[in-house]
């Protein structure tokens, strides 16, 4: 067996999932990151279109 008593499991099942909502918020971070970096990197860099 597991060797948890049903309090413990029912505890473990009902926290939140704090390392998925992790993952989430550091991938959400590099992309807006990115984002941001083609936008005024790469795209504001060359000017107004003639």
């Amino acid at each position: 067996m597991n060797g948890f008593s049903s309090d413990e499991e029912r505890q473990i099942l009902e926290a939140p999932p704090r390392g998925t909502w992790a993952i989430i918020l550091v991938i959400g971070v590099a992309m807006l990151l990115g984002w941001l970096y083609f936008f005024f990197g790469l795209f504001m860099s060359h000017g107004p279109v003639a």
